[in-house]
C-alpha cells in the first residue's frame, strides 16, 4: 500500500533497522520502543487485522516472534519477554504487527488489569454463546 509505513519498510522505501526477514515477514526495531530492543514482527502481505492474516503468514509471524524472543533473551540478558499485538482502534499502524518487547525488572512498563466480577452463570452463558458461533 502506498501510504502504509510498514509496507514502505518492507519494500525498502523507508529506512528501518531490520533484524530478520524471510519471504513472509520482516522484523525490525520499533522506532518508538517501550524498551531497548523492542522489535516489530510484520507480515510482508498487507493486512489490517489479526483475523485477516493468511495461515502461512501467521505461522511465520509466530515462528519469527519465537526466534526474535530467543535472540533478545540471549543478547540483552532480559528478565523476560512480552509478546503482544493490538487490533481495531487499539492499534497504532493500519498493518497487522506483533510487538516483541524485552523486559527488565523495574522497567516501568505495566499491564493494568481492571477488576471485573463474572458470575458462574455469566461464564456459562458466554461459553455457550461462543461455542454456538464456533459451531456455525
Amino acid at each position: 500500500m502506498d501510504t502504509c509505513i510498514f509496507c514502505k519498510v518492507i519494500s525498502k522505501v523507508e529506512d528501518a533497522y531490520i533484524i530478520y526477514e524471510n519471504d513472509y515477514v520482516c522484523c525490525f526495531l520499533d522506532k518508538y520502543p517501550i524498551n531497548k530492543g523492542h522489535i516489530l514482527v510484520v507480515p510482508k502481505k498487507h493486512y489490517q487485522e489479526f483475523t485477516e492474516v493468511d495461515q502461512n503468514s501467521l505461522a511465520e509471524v509466530m515462528y519469527a516472534a519465537q526466534l526474535i524472543s530467543k535472540i533478545l533473551e540471549k543478547s540483552l540478558n532480559t528478565d523476560g519477554i512480552t509478546v503482544m499485538q493490538n487490533n481495531g482502534v487499539f492499534k497504532d499502524v493500519e498493518h497487522y504487527h506483533m510487538h516483541i518487547i524485552p523486559r527488565f525488572k523495574e522497567d516501568g512498563f505495566s499491564w493494568i488489569e481492571p477488576e471485573i466480577d463474572v458470575s458462574k452463570e455469566e461464564f456459562l452463558s458466554l461459553t455457550n454463546q461462543l461455542r454456538e458461533v464456533l459451531d456455525k
